[in-house]
């Protein structure tokens, strides 16, 4: 009952915030934008009981999180350069070490501390720089022991390739159990 009284009391703050937004603007031509911008706002409080019932709140969230890191891989891929000899060794190499900070970056929103990291990258074809493997170690917050064949593992390892293009072949994880 607390819940409900909580979520009409915010419905009603956010309708008397929106209302004096929009009474404030100066000038007409922007209430369009304001407006659209204060839907999507009341949008979201009037789902979160619902997201909230369903639990869904937390796969919205890491639905978000994943394509905010596959927007990350893609602003890498198109930001490419093509050049020769040395520099070519150190834009690999920083390439490698931003792919590595995505991924440990992911595995700690996942609730694991990873360990090692290492990201391979090849290629200077047609398609220019890609991510040719990922080996990845990384220690759970919270117990239990796990392998590379535990299901966690699979998915993380599905959703790398799928960001990164490579085969699930080329993904190495390893989990292990937490510090005790």
């Amino acid at each position: 009952m607390d819940g409900i009284y909580e979520w009409l009391r915010n419905v009603a703050v956010f309708f008397l915030l929106m209302t004096a937004v929009l009474n404030v603007l100066p000038e007409a031509k922007y209430r369009k934008y304001v407006q659209f911008f204060l839907g999507l706002v009341m949008l979201a409080v009037l789902c979160k009981p619902v997201l909230a019932l369903g639990n869904l709140s937390d796969s919205l969230e890491q639905a978000l999180e994943r394509l905010t890191l596959e927007e990350e891989a893609r602003g890498l891929r198109e930001s490419q350069i093509r050049i020769d000899g040395l520099q070519q060794e150190v834009l690999y190499r920083a390439y490698e070490e931003e792919a590595a900070g995505q991924i440990e970056t992911f595995l700690k929103e996942r609730g694991l501390e990873p360990l090692q990291t290492e990201v391979s990258i090849g290629g200077d074809g047609e398609d220019g720089i890609s991510v040719e493997r990922i080996e990845v170690t990384a220690q759970r917050t919270e117990g239990g022991e796990e392998t590379e064949t535990s299901g966690e593992a699979r998915e993380l390892k599905k959703e790398l390739a799928e960001v990164y293009q490579v085969s699930e072949a080329h993904i190495i994880i390893r989990l292990c159990g937490s510090r005790k």
